[in-house]
């Protein structure tokens, strides 16, 4: 029925219609789309509560995971309470062992501080004392209300201790156990023993023969009390001490200098690979004996060649993308 289309007169359609089978078709569907339309109330009344009414089966109050469960499909809720609740439960171990691992981890690296080669870091600790971190250096820090322990794994550190006297502060290193109250001391790990330096004050040196050393609060029996300008080598079978020839040398590197006296070249060299990427080769051991005296900067490794070159030591030196090359003087 043409006539049954309200916005516009069948007059004034019928030469469009007439033009083209498909305007028809088009014109015939959008009347019948007006005719169900014709169906719903034209001033837009909706009654919600009557919707809702009618559907209240797929309606569910916002609650808990079983009362969306059960309301969901009562028919099997007998089956979806227990997977629900192992779904639940699963969720719930899932974030009691994230909590977990993450404090974990904190406690393994919040209190873990590192430098890198070269590298020098400062560290003020929770009881006031400072640390400060050589270059390649790892520890960990342990305070407790009744103890403060740090663990150095790797490097070398300079302890500045704050006073307190319930709690005396200690450094354990490999076998070494390094305890005081308040002082000034060098701690470094070396391949077979650990080094203790002490700066100021005195500190306790003991071996530790067993776990348990280190975790008692006591030290060991054969412990060696030193006094400043004193080093101590703790190997794995005995402690030996040493006075020091020249203290400043050994806080050297807190200006990025390195003192040698008398040293050997394999232990200058040493010394040196410590601090730099480049690294210093010697490639015949008649070099390694030669003694060496002088200061030089920690990081200018090719200052060091030149020195031996032009003392007639080595031949010109050689370098590669990351070597010094020490040869010789034939």
């Amino acid at each position: 029925d043409l006539h049954s289309f309200p916005t516009r007169r069948s007059s004034d359609l019928e030469p469009g219609l007439k033009r083209s089978p498909v305007h028809l078709g088009e014109y015939l569907r959008m009347e019948r789309t007006w005719a169900d339309l014709g169906t719903v109330d034209a001033a837009c009344r909706v009654d919600l509560a009557e919707i809702l009414a009618g559907e209240d089966s797929n309606i569910v109050e916002l609650g808990s995971a079983e009362n969306i469960a059960e309301r969901s499909d009562p028919g099997t809720s007998s089956h979806t309470k227990p997977r629900v609740r192992g779904m639940v439960t699963a969720l719930a171990a899932s974030v009691v062992l994230a909590l977990v691992g993450a404090f974990w981890l904190h406690s393994q690296f919040a209190n873990r501080f590192t430098t890198g080669v070269g590298e020098q870091r400062t560290v003020r600790l929770d009881d006031g004392s400072t640390v400060v971190l050589n270059t390649q250096t790892a520890l960990r820090v342990n305070f407790t209300a009744s103890r403060r322990e740090v663990q150095l794994l790797e490097g070398e550190a300079l302890f500045n201790v704050a006073k307190d006297a319930a709690r005396p502060f200690r450094v354990l290193s490999d076998r070494a156990i390094a305890q005081a109250v308040g002082t000034s001391f060098i701690v470094r790990l070396k391949e077979h023993q650990t080094e203790v330096t002490v700066i100021e004050g005195q500190v306790a040196v003991a071996r530790a023969a067993h776990e348990d050393d280190f975790r008692s609060t006591q030290l060991p029996q054969q412990s060696v009390r030193l006094s400043a300008g004193a080093r101590a080598d703790v190997a794995d079978r005995a402690i030996s001490t040493a006075t020091l020839v020249n203290p400043s040398a050994v806080t050297a590197w807190r200006s990025g200098r390195l003192i040698f006296d008398g040293e050997t070249l394999a232990e200058a060299v040493a010394e040196f690979n410590r601090y730099n990427d480049v690294q210093i080769v010697l490639k015949d051991s008649q070099l390694s004996n030669e003694r060496l005296s002088g200061v030089f900067d920690a990081n200018q490794p090719q200052a060091l060649a030149r020195f031996l070159e032009r003392s007639g030591v080595i031949e010109p030196v050689q370098t590669s993308d990351r070597d010094i090359i020490l040869v010789p003087q034939r």
